[in-house]
């Protein structure tokens, strides 16, 4: 049996309040990447990225321990994400991942400062590819 490891990164946005976002940030496990000059705007707005901060091959947490109840509580990256986002800011949550070559997957998740998200996954290939042909095998196993 095989593992599957992934790696996870946001691209550069901007929030409300800095200090609330690390907090949350290392609440829920995240790693903020802090912008250089490149990723500085040209409108002079420091933005940051996230990525997992629990090892090289993490993907986004989708679960918090509860001290309180002793279990584990889901977790909704992007939804938690869009409360500090600035109003008109977008963050795009990546992930890809394997098994292996038993299977490659990925996918990105767009959320905006309202809470609405956009989702795509490389999965998606196979209804796009069947129009160009009628043998269309899967990249797995």
């Amino acid at each position: 049996m095989a593992n599957y490891y992934a790696t996870a990164r946001s691209n550069y946005f901007a929030v409300k309040d800095e200090m609330t976002f690390r907090q949350w940030a290392e609440f829920a496990g995240l790693k903020v990447l802090d912008p250089d000059h490149k990723n500085k705007s040209a409108d002079g707005i420091r933005r940051f990225a996230i990525t997992p901060d629990t090892g090289d091959d993490a993907g986004w947490p989708d679960h918090r321990y509860n001290e309180e109840t002793d279990e584990y509580d889901e977790v909704d990256v992007p939804r938690e994400l869009a409360a500090h986002l600035r109003e008109g800011e977008v963050a795009v949550l990546m992930e890809v991942g394997s098994e292996k070559l038993r299977y490659l997957c990925g996918y990105a998740t767009a959320v905006n400062s309202d809470g609405k998200t956009v989702s795509m996954s490389l999965e998606g290939i196979y209804a796009r590819a069947a129009k160009l042909g009628t043998h269309v095998t899967r990249a797995e196993y």
